[in-house]
């Protein structure tokens, strides 16, 4: 079965917020569609009303300026949605036991790199606004890497313990596995001519294993 998606999540609390009319639920729904279809700059408020099914000026009567309409799109989606989203690993991953680091990574990689391809519209929008806007990046950031370390911090601890990764905080893995992700999405936002699924991948795995393997020096000394 296919896994559910930002845009399905987003149309789901949509249609749980009290606080909005069936317009505004219009609206938004079409705003979130046309920036990850056209972009931020070019998608237009005529678009979006178009796309709705109301006048424009019920668009600008709800929202006052297009960036304040972007805000209100990407307020839940980064709030709630991409923290979800981006730690929701299957149960199969949560109770499994690796038989090697290298095993565990491949499908972490596979599933956070195949949610990537997924959502990669939605993400873009996310992406160029988090770029600019340092509080929202941090914030963002700070929601999925306690979720990761809740949901997968038994396989972590489950790896350290039969010797197969690096003795590390738990949040300190995960802010590495991040780290890698996020370099992988910003190479496909900026459009950096070789980008392959299966290299990317490859490249991602080996890197990660070199890193979190045991070795004489795995232990952090901090002062």
């Amino acid at each position: 079965m296919a896994r559910p998606r930002i845009r399905d999540y987003f149309q789901q609390d949509l249609d749980q917020n009290q606080n909005i009319t069936p317009k505004q639920r219009a609206i938004l729904q079409a705003s979130l569609d046309l920036f990850a279809e056209k972009g931020f700059d070019q998608t237009s408020t005529s678009d979006i009303a178009q796309r709705a099914g109301v006048a424009e000026g019920t668009v600008y009567r709800r929202y006052k300026t297009k960036a304040a309409l972007r805000d209100a799109v990407l307020a839940p989606i980064a709030a709630k949605i991409v923290p979800i989203l981006a730690s929701d690993f299957s149960e199969d991953e949560l109770h499994r036991r690796y038989p090697s680091l290298q095993a565990f990574l491949t499908a972490v990689v596979n599933d956070r790199m195949q949610f990537v391809q997924n959502n990669l519209k939605e993400l873009k929008v996310i992406f160029e606004m988090a770029a600019f806007d340092a509080t929202r990046r941090e914030r963002i950031l700070s929601q999925i890497a306690p979720q990761m370390v809740q949901q997968v911090g038994s396989v972590l601890d489950q790896l350290k313990a039969d010797k197969l990764m690096v003795d590390w905080p738990n949040d300190l893995i995960i802010q590495t596995l991040l780290s890698q992700v996020f370099g992988y999405i910003a190479r496909l936002m900026m459009g950096l001519p070789g980008t392959s699924f299966d290299r990317e991948r490859t490249y991602l795995i080996a890197v990660l294993t070199k890193v979190l393997t045991p070795g004489e020096n795995d232990q952090l000394e901090i002062d």
